[in-house]
């Protein structure tokens, strides 16, 4: 299994809290699980993939709210 930067952990951080902090909970939370593998020294891909779906919604539901404007 490869191993990953200790940034690569830091980034899943800042990335969660962000996220929190504009009310993005499903990208918090999926960040949050990349965090976890990543410090854990487990496989991100599942929290990887879930991180992208959840930065697809967030998208989606953002770029709605534009057209709305």
């Amino acid at each position: 299994m490869p191993s990953y930067p200790p940034i690569a952990g830091e980034l899943a951080h800042k990335l969660k809290g962000s996220a929190r902090a504009i009310g993005a909970f499903q990208v918090a939370d999926a960040a949050g699980g990349l965090e976890t593998a990543v410090l854990n020294g487990d496989d991100p891909v599942q929290a990887l993939a879930e991180l992208k779906d959840a930065v697809e919604q967030a998208r989606t539901a953002i770029d709605a709210i534009l057209r709305r404007s």
